[in-house]
């Protein structure tokens, strides 16, 4: 997928986070923790949104996603959150983001990237695809990572 660019979050994109993390997580959520409960969602919201830390996913210049990774440690980048519109799922968007972030990682100086995923979360056989492996179960949370960069 060429059409992939990331821009910085600003507070103007608030909402969009918001309406995306329901849009793709709300089902897994669900599953994991119950239904959706739009206090403690925004709660949560809240507690997250910091737009210095988060970038917008633009495919087609459209907001389709956002991300937030950084490095960790001197070897290690994190992928704190990733997050694509289920309109654009299937389409190679989270396998080039995923090869983008890695190509970052490797800029840093990483050896090594890791994240979590709820362990109900389909984007786990996208990772496992991409040579991540599960080197932790935290449920409902499981650690990966991937290595040789």
């Amino acid at each position: 997928m060429d059409d992939i660019r990331l821009r910085p979050a600003t507070p103007a994109d608030d909402e969009f986070l918001y309406d995306l993390h329901r849009r793709s997580l709300g089902d897994v959520i669900e599953a994991t923790w119950g239904p959706w409960d739009d206090a403690v969602q925004r709660r949560f919201h809240q507690a997250w949104f910091h737009p210095e830390t988060i970038e917008i996913v633009l495919v087609g210049g459209e907001r389709a996603g956002m991300v937030q990774a950084a490095a960790a440690t001197a070897d290690t980048f994190y992928i704190s959150r990733l997050e694509i519109a289920p309109e654009v799922q299937g389409r190679g968007v989270g396998t080039a983001l995923l090869h983008l972030l890695m190509d970052r990682a490797r800029q840093a100086g990483a050896s090594v990237v890791e994240l979590h995923v709820l362990g109900l979360n389909r984007a786990r056989e996208l990772y496992e695809r991409l040579g991540f492996q599960v080197i932790a179960e935290e449920p409902p949370k499981l650690r990966m990572r991937r290595g040789g960069l």
